[in-house]
């Protein structure tokens, strides 16, 4: 995967760069005992000559439409905008955080209603 996707910009600073190195899609334990499918995504992240590699964990929500669930693009894509949310509120690579991100559904994109089992005659 060869996602890459530069942040914003502030008054004297350098702009980060991130790409997606690589992602391993997994079953995960929860605080429950349950499992829950996710992905864990490497996104490596560059700001001058500074790099790091951080692990993102994405579960997809519970109504995701099989579109959305199908494309890693998107994704990958929402991952990078959740840790382009993080840096422009001050985090930094090197500061130890769980990420962990929630992905839903496109905006306008709605689940269409589960068709009943039941026929009538």
């Amino acid at each position: 995967m060869d996602f890459i996707q530069e942040t914003g910009k502030f008054m004297g600073e350098l702009q980060w760069l991130m790409r997606i190195e690589g992602a391993l899609a997994a079953h995960f334990i929860q605080a429950d005992g349950s499992s829950r499918p996710g992905t864990d995504w490497a996104v490596g992240l560059q700001n001058g000559d500074a790099t790091y590699k951080v692990f993102v964990r994405a579960y997809l929500s519970d109504d995701i439409t099989p579109q959305a669930k199908a494309d890693q693009e998107y994704q990958a894509k929402t991952v990078m905008g959740y840790l382009n949310d993080l840096i422009m509120q001050g985090w930094q690579p090197d500061q130890p955080r769980d990420l962990v991100v929630v992905i839903q559904n496109p905006t306008g994109t709605s689940t269409p209603p589960k068709k009943s089992k039941w026929r009538l005659w």
